[in-house]
């Protein structure tokens, strides 16, 4: 099995929405909750945000060691969200599902607190989110991990 840096199979999707729309926003739970549509807040007008695609990997900069991460479910295609949920295209030779799957695995996702940055709101940017190192076995041997996780977990 070989390891690769997460540069290697996450491509960060930055499709700038010409019609901001606060009614499709997205956000991401903590403590592994998901995706889903947030609430519509007032908007300061000077936010850029990026249209999201299903399927694509999302994480909140703030939370991601909290276990705010997700994948954006096809019933929030379209939806959008700012650089603060930065998400990510996968490569053909990795599942989405691998991706949770390795930060679930042990827990890892609560030890990236040490590659965040700030003082007081700690954010984990994409360039050093994406210089992590994954395994990436073949597609049939992701699938049969992300199966057996599954199956354990339930």
């Amino acid at each position: 099995m070989r390891e690769v840096k997460l540069k290697e199979i996450l491509t960060e999707s930055k499709i700038i929405s010409d019609k901001p729309d606060p009614d499709r926003r997205l956000r991401v739970k903590l403590n592994v909750g998901g995706v889903e549509k947030r609430p519509v807040l007032k908007d300061s007008g000077t936010t850029k945000y990026y249209v999201r695609k299903a399927g694509e990997f999302i994480y909140g900069r703030q939370n991601l060691f909290k276990g705010a991460f997700g994948v954006v479910p096809p019933e929030l295609d379209n939806y959008e969200s700012s650089t603060d949920l930065p998400t990510f295209d996968v490569s053909d030779e990795c599942l989405v599902d691998w991706v949770i799957y390795f930060l679930l695995a042990g827990e890892r996702y609560k030890h990236l607190e040490t590659i965040s940055k700030g003082s007081g709101s700690k954010r984990i940017h994409p360039k050093d989110f994406l210089e992590l190192k994954i395994p990436l076995p073949p597609i049939e041997e992701q699938n049969s991990f992300i199966e057996y996780f599954l199956n354990f977990r339930t």
